[in-house]
């Protein structure tokens, strides 16, 4: 429900921002739009659209930026807007204006309503595309489509407009036809950039604060840092560590970096990091249905760890509690809260041996989630479920939000 009414919130943010961007940029334009019916030759009109396309998608681009910026800092942040929104935009504008002109007027018949509408199609699907490489893990084939059905939609409402505002001779009507059709395509193609990203992302962020605001982010394969550095991080967290935190979607699984610890943490859907004023809750919309966990051979005892032998070469240290690991050694939900079991029985985690000797011990993973552990030289492992770890003394374990050591 966060994460719905969060979408919704930055889908409005981007459409409006676009709106006004599209409005802006094409009033911008007003001054040079007036033309003599017929004097334009096919260049000459494919150069004046990507001119004046040039210009609306750069305000349409800046202002979506703008929002973007709005929406995750909680702050103007003009200069950074313009910075990677308005050069790119008018770059990308004015490529798309000048191709859907090209076609409109090389295969149409100037009254082809319907090669129009394609037409802002394509100009906004190019718009979307240059977006998708400034705003983090949007995608290139999300911010292709978002942009897209934006355009189309705009470019619907733009003709709308035109009808109704821009078919007379009266000037003003004319301009405020164009004007309307711009904002029109502006706040689509910001809404669908936002709809497509929360409708076809794997894995992202919620972002609580104390204060009651909620805010989204995709996860991808560029990293979403929190700290108090804007210059580092792109969610600002006052208090903490200039590079706090880094979230990251890698091989499809989410993996959380604690940088001022060098921690990494495997995370599943609904699993929840607390840093500064916020909590994040992680979302994965591919988290794979729990299996039933092969057992390697092994001695097995009944009894659960609590119960276990007490002269175990090796022993679980989870915060004040001791759990002796012998062969057979059951480890359950109650053992370990933060796990969950791959099947309906609770066991999240097993003592194995491939051998009598009790000095030779694997601690085999259960749960339907990885662990990280960490060895007395530093390195970190991956125990993915299925999978065994050798114990050793020094070992540190991450059961998720429960850390344990093998004692």
């Amino acid at each position: 429900m966060k994460r719905n009414l969060s979408a919704l919130k930055k889908a409005l943010q981007f459409g409006i921002s676009g709106a006004v961007g599209g409005f802006a940029g094409n009033l911008i334009t007003e001054p040079f739009m007036q033309r003599l019916p017929g004097s334009e030759s096919f260049f000459d009109s494919v150069l004046s659209t990507g001119r004046w396309f040039g210009l609306v998608g750069g305000g349409i681009a800046t202002a979506i930026m703008f929002g973007y910026y709005y929406y995750i800092k909680g702050k103007p942040q003009i200069k950074q807007a313009l910075k990677n929104g308005g050069l790119f935009g008018l770059i990308a504008g004015a490529i798309s204006g000048a191709i859907a002109e090209g076609i409109y007027s090389g295969i149409g018949d100037g009254n082809n309503e319907l090669l129009r509408v394609i037409c802002w199609g394509i100009a906004g699907s190019l718009l979307g595309l240059g977006l998708a490489q400034r705003i983090p893990n949007l995608g290139a084939l999300r911010g292709t489509g978002g942009g897209g059905v934006g355009g189309v939609l705009g470019g619907c409402l733009f003709i709308l407009f035109a009808y109704n505002l821009s078919g007379n001779a009266d000037p003003l009507a004319q301009c405020a036809g164009r004007l309307s059709g711009c904002a029109a395509i502006g706040f689509w193609i910001g809404i669908m950039l936002v709809v497509a990203e929360t409708l076809f992302n794997k894995a992202w962020l919620v972002i609580s604060y104390d204060t009651g605001a909620n805010r989204t982010l995709t996860l991808g394969s560029e990293p979403v840092t929190f700290g108090s550095d804007e210059n580092f991080s792109i969610i600002c967290i006052p208090n903490v560590s200039p590079l706090a935190m880094r979230f990251q979607l890698e091989a499809g699984q989410i993996v959380c970096e604690n940088v001022d610890s060098g921690a990494m943490t495997y995370l599943r859907s609904g699993d929840q990091k607390r840093i500064g004023n916020c909590t994040i809750t992680v979302g994965n919309s591919d988290l794979p249905a729990p299996t039933s966990a092969n057992i390697p051979p092994t001695f097995i005892s009944d009894q659960p760890a609590v119960n276990s032998f007490t002269s175990a070469p090796f022993s679980l240290k989870l915060g004040s509690r001791v759990i002796p690991l012998s062969v057979g050694t059951q480890l359950f939900t109650s053992d370990i809260p933060s796990l969950t079991a791959a099947v309906s029985n609770g066991l999240v985690a097993i003592v194995t041996s491939r051998s009598r000797n009790e000095l030779s011990l694997g601690l085999t993973n259960l749960s339907d989630r990885a662990w990280w552990a960490t060895d007395i030289q530093g390195d970190i492992k991956m125990v993915e479920p299925e999978s065994t770890l050798t114990l050793a003394l020094g070992t540190q374990i991450e059961f998720g939000e429960i850390d344990g050591e093998i004692v």
